[in-house]
């Protein structure tokens, strides 16, 4: 008895530290936007001193002067000019991800020699385009440092626009002037206005209030566009633009998305649903600009949730800065912390679920076969194809980051609780047993042990084959380490169930691991799903205490990434 209950001891022992390692293994996914500060650095290297200078620069003052400037000279001793980084200026400028870095060389009239991309917190394919555009580069060689002329117009890298705008409004911003928005440098033409006001004949004003004037020189409206006001609000991919027809006192009359940079599947239903927007206008812009989105429960528009909530914050946020808008001090208060949450119905259908799913559990439902079958149904529509709310590896990698988006989702949050605190805990497993849509459609198309389209897998490609799904979650998990902003969604089928804005390769991917399992039973499950594996892996079990393979690439993994962050922070 003593023998048992030690042996006992170790597995419970076993199975937490397992648990604890992967914890921690979560915890040390590098965030894909980390951009320190500059503010302590020291001067650029001579390496990273941009490759077009017309001189050769021989040293570099290692302390630099009032202006976070280092001079340069030549072999001679002779001043050429300075150099500059325009971090920490720059920080809050954000391109597709994150900041950029920039490097700029002036001579000793202060006109700009070269500028260079130091560092980026974008993705590596956006970032190489830009280094790779000598045009871009080339031409701020005409300014001169201080001296902003918003007139300008940048030319952006095609295939890179936001990254190399990015660029470009930091160095502005470390330069101490404004430029307006060089992401919506587009002027505002008569075409934009013309149906709101089909006399128009030209516009006077900006570079955000504009008024329109018909052809007898009477004004005959005002509308305000937001990007001279706001850009830097991102959705899933960019930021967006409106233009806002103006009424007397200042009373937002009608909305209008002028140009946008987010997906366009998402921009097509955010387009569709104008009854959203329609709740914005006849307000204020006073008004508008002190709306509480969290407070107010505005969730977006269904389907393209956090490319409206973008436009909506960026529409909030301009009419605060045209409006000067201030909160009533004298009445502000502090809201419940569960205003801030996000609760529409989709999350209400989750978490009925899970409560069926308690329900069931206790009484014995899933004995009976009928209900075992309606519920595989329930999920596949209500989690996969309505909510689109699936585990993924790229959903926990992002939320390890980033942290967990429970405010904004509270029903997902509720769904990975679920799956991955109660196996832990009591050696089950329910998000892959009732609540993956995949596996509730595989266990519909599975072939029974006397179907003749039953494939058998021999044992020894059985084992092979059962690697697969440790074997990707290994592999991803290192390229997150040094590459976080990998994109995962492509690893997984999963993708597919967000119909609406799937690609097509993400729903071939699904449909053919559909297929394979109409053949061999739960295919996918049992052979290419590495979140289901990682679940099982966390999950208690009675051989907790024996040493696999597993424990040895878990531990090989912990200290790889402690040794990558101790190397890179």
């Amino acid at each position: 008895m003593n023998q048992a209950a030690s042996n006992g001891k170790r597995m419970i022992g076993a199975h937490w530290i397992r648990v604890g390692i992967v914890v921690v293994l979560a915890w040390l996914i590098p965030s894909p936007h980390p951009m320190p500060t500059t503010e302590q650095a020291g001067p650029p290297t001579f390496e990273q001193l941009p490759g077009d200078l017309p001189w050769e620069v021989a040293t570099i003052e290692p302390q630099h002067g009032a202006a976070g400037f280092w001079a340069i000279a030549d072999s001679d001793g002779r001043a050429l000019g300075y150099v500059a980084r325009t971090m920490p200026d720059a920080q809050d400028v954000v391109g597709y991800r994150g900041p950029s870095e920039a490097v700029v060389v002036i001579d000793a009239q202060r006109r700009i020699v070269s500028v260079g991309l130091l560092d980026s917190a974008d993705t590596v394919e956006h970032v190489q385009v830009v280094r790779n555009s000598d045009e871009f580069f080339a031409q701020f060689q005409s300014w001169t440092w201080g001296e902003i002329d918003r007139r300008k117009k940048v030319d952006a890298v095609s295939g890179a626009t936001l990254t190399s705008l990015a660029l470009a409004q930091g160095l502005i911003q470390r330069m101490g002037g404004e430029a307006g928005s060089l992401v919506f440098a587009d002027p505002l033409g008569i075409d934009d206005v013309r149906d709101w006001f089909p006399d128009a004949r030209r516009l006077t004003g900006g570079p955000a209030t504009w008024d329109v004037i018909d052809a007898d020189g009477n004004q005959i409206g005002t509308v305000v566009r937001t990007g001279p006001l706001v850009d830097d609000v991102i959705g899933y991919q960019g930021p967006s633009e409106w233009l806002v027809r103006m009424g007397d006192g200042d009373v937002v009359k009608d909305l209008k998305l002028l140009t946008t940079f987010d997906n366009e599947p998402y921009v097509d239903w955010v387009r569709q649903e104008k009854y959203y927007w329609k709740r914005f206008t006849d307000m204020t812009a006073s008004q508008l600009g002190q709306l509480d989105l969290e407070a107010e429960s505005i969730e977006g528009v269904s389907g393209a949730t956090m490319s409206s909530i973008a436009m909506t914050q960026t529409l909030v946020d301009a009419m605060a800065r045209y409006g000067d808008a201030e909160p009533d001090v004298a009445e502000a208060t502090d809201p419940p912390f569960w205003h801030s949450i996000r609760f529409a119905n989709s999350d209400a259908w989750m978490i009925g679920l899970l409560v069926a799913l308690g329900l069931l559990h206790q009484f014995g439902g899933f004995r009976y076969r009928s209900l075992r079958r309606t519920w595989l149904i329930a999920v596949f529509v209500i989690v996969g194809l309505y909510a689109g709310n699936l585990l993924s590896l790229a959903l926990l990698a992002g939320w390890s980051a980033e942290g967990i988006a429970w405010r904004l989702a509270p029903g997902l949050a509720a769904i990975a609780a679920v799956a991955l605190l109660l196996p832990p805990v009591n050696k089950s497993n329910p998000y892959c047993n009732h609540l993956c849509p995949h596996g509730a459609i595989q266990q519909w198309v599975r072939p029974g042990s006397k179907s003749r389209r039953r494939v058998s897998v021999r044992r020894d490609v059985d084992i092979w084959l059962r690697r697969i799904p440790g074997g990707l979650l290994t592999i991803a998990y290192v390229v997150l380490l040094f590459r976080p902003t990998v994109d995962l969604s492509g690893w997984e089928p999963f993708h597919a169930y967000l119909f609406r804005i799937a690609g097509l390769g993400s729903i071939v991917f699904a449909l053919a691991t559909l297929a394979v399992a109409t053949v061999i039973p739960m295919a996918y499950c049992r052979y290419g799903c590495p979140t289901g594996y990682l679940i099982d892996y966390v999950r208690r079990a009675g051989d907790g205490r024996k040493l696999a393979v597993a424990d040895l690439v878990l531990v090989g993994l912990l200290v790889l990434a402690i040794a990558r962050h101790w190397v890179m922070g």
